[in-house]
């Protein structure tokens, strides 16, 4: 079942408000699995189609980076262009 414009525009408004209230930015570079059963939850649509429609309106406008690492593609989801923290394996308590 597809949606119209205007239920379509709620929804990717209602996914990124999602997103960011669950700093998604934070769990790094995930498959698209992740972000689709995200997106199932959050719009309650069991239609593959439209939740891939979802998906690919929000990377289209810029707020997910793709990376290739071999076979797969991952995603990260960063609406702000921020960079991920580098970690050097070394923890440090204070």
């Amino acid at each position: 079942m597809l949606f119209i414009n205007k239920q379509r525009k709620d929804l990717l408004k209602l996914n990124v408000l999602y997103f960011d209230y669950r700093n998604t930015f934070n769990y790094g570079y995930m498959k698209y699995n992740f972000f689709k059963n995200m997106i199932r939850y959050i719009s309650n649509i069991t239609d593959n189609q439209e939740i891939r429609y979802i998906f690919n309106k929000l990377y289209q406008r810029k707020y997910f980076k793709k990376q290739k690492q071999g076979k797969a593609t991952l995603y990260l989801y960063n609406p702000t262009n921020k960079e991920l923290p580098k970690y050097n394996g070394i923890v440090h308590f204070f």
